[in-house]
């Protein structure tokens, strides 16, 4: 009888035919690419990377194909043939990462057609993207027999929790970081037990030596690339999680910690009860949504809602939690303490024995809510409160609010508050601020 994680291996393998259907579909991008340079006239050469070519990938993997120029092509002309070379293979759409590049689908597999420098070394890196052949040949250099499975499985173990991805909607663990741990741990199950000890501040490399005092939650040092971390992007509670799972899953393991349940709204009226229970106040800001990849929406739509809440927080809105999400459009939730504020606020002035306490006597003597008084030797007054109102707040000030590119216009915003609140459209968005059930659990 098989364990859990064999059988889950089995599950996780890519069938013949999806392999094949990738082979034909690689041989035939590399064929049209071939074809393309060619009419360039210039000495570029074509690397197949990522998980499809170091054998890692899991499900309906992701082509990504780079195309490599010498470096003493300038920049603006590397972009320039790359992005052409794209149009005539793929057609799709221009992407932007560190430079653009083109995506778009081929024999039904999402595909990215790079552009990127050849270097002799990561030393050398005339781009981020330079990096990436160096990623591909080091793990498939080191990658021994079965753990390809091993990767497979940590993969599914980590978008099954929720922290797979390091891109700005999971802050998560990336799939080179996901191959690195495996060649540390050697297998899942050492990747498991070792994040039972883990610790914010853990520095980590491949040869296993882990030490504490690092500036972010975790510290891997790129071994192509000893100046880089590769969990960068890695937040702190991605990384708590994923230690909160491991200890779970150690304890008891279970096939949703990997094949999660589908996890659904709450119904509208377990929502408002649930704020009602609380005492707290939901608001929603809805706003028309950018045309925008993913990539490049969500990190906008991080900094907005932030930005959206230090605005509230600076008018003396308490702010409980907040989330976002993004269908026809954009929707941020706050989870306020109180949905009004009193009118007076209580204005400290200065020392009383300062010289610029006369100049404030005399402005707030006939324009506050009190006279002044000292407290504590200095003087304060009650003075009108700007906003009272949250949504009114945003409504005029939402633009000073420290928003992403393409929402500073604000287009089409609207503020729900109140019983106006409760309406379906707000459903998903409110149930994340309701529903904080672990994936496995749900």
């Amino acid at each position: 009888m098989m364990s859990l994680e064999e059988e889950l291996i089995r599950q996780l393998r890519p069938s013949t035919e999806v392999e094949e259907r990738l082979d034909k579909a690689i041989s035939e991008l590399v064929r049209l690419t071939e074809v393309s340079i060619s009419r360039t006239g210039s000495p570029l050469e074509i690397i197949l990377v990522g998980s499809v070519a170091k054998g890692t990938f899991v499900g309906t993997p992701d082509i990504d194909i780079f195309i490599q120029f010498p470096v003493d092509v300038e920049r603006r002309e590397l972009e320039r043939l790359g992005l052409r070379i794209g149009q005539e293979v793929l057609g799709g759409e221009r992407r932007y990462a560190e430079h653009p590049y083109t995506h778009g689908t081929f024999q039904g597999f999402e595909v990215d057609l790079v552009p990127c420098y050849k270097v002799a070394d990561a030393g050398q890196l005339r781009s981020a993207v330079d990096r990436t052949p160096f990623h591909t040949h080091y793990v498939l250099e080191r990658l021994i027999e079965g753990q390809r499975d091993q990767v497979r499985l940590l993969k599914k173990f980590m978008k099954g929790v929720g922290v797979y991805g390091a891109e700005a909607r999971v802050h998560g663990f990336s799939g080179y970081l996901s191959e690195l741990l495996i060649l540390t741990f050697k297998d899942f199950s050492g990747v498991v037990k070792a994040a039972l000890d883990w610790r914010p501040g853990l520095i980590l490399d491949v040869d296993g030596a882990a030490n504490g005092g690092g500036n972010s939650p975790l510290t891997f040092a790129d071994p192509v690339d000893a100046k880089r971390n590769v969990s960068s992007a890695l937040s702190l509670d991605s990384f708590c999680l994923f230690i909160h799972a491991c200890r779970e899953y150690y304890a008891s393991p279970d096939v949703r910690f990997f094949f999660p349940r589908e996890r659904e709204p709450w119904p509208m009226p377990e929502v408002e009860r649930t704020f009602t229970a609380r005492g707290t106040h939901p608001l929603v800001v809805v706003l028309n949504r950018p045309d925008l990849v993913d990539d490049n929406l969500f990190p906008q739509l991080q900094r907005s809602a932030l930005g959206l809440r230090k605005l509230l927080e600076a008018y003396e809105f308490k702010v409980m939690d907040h989330s976002y999400a993004a269908g026809k459009d954009v929707r941020v939730a706050f989870e306020l303490e109180r949905d009004a504020l009193p009118v007076g606020r209580l204005h400290q002035g200065p020392p009383a024995w300062t010289a610029n306490a006369d100049e404030f006597l005399a402005k707030w003597r006939e324009n506050g809510l009190s006279q002044p008084f000292l407290s504590e030797g200095r003087w304060v007054v009650y003075v009108q409160r700007e906003f009272c109102d949250p949504a009114a707040l945003i409504e005029q000030k939402g633009s000073d609010a420290a928003l992403g590119n393409d929402f500073r216009s604000l287009d089409g915003m609207r503020c729900c508050s109140g019983p106006k609140v409760y309406r379906t459209g707000n459903l998903p968005v409110l149930s994340k601020i309701i529903d904080k059930r672990e994936n496995w659990r749900v």
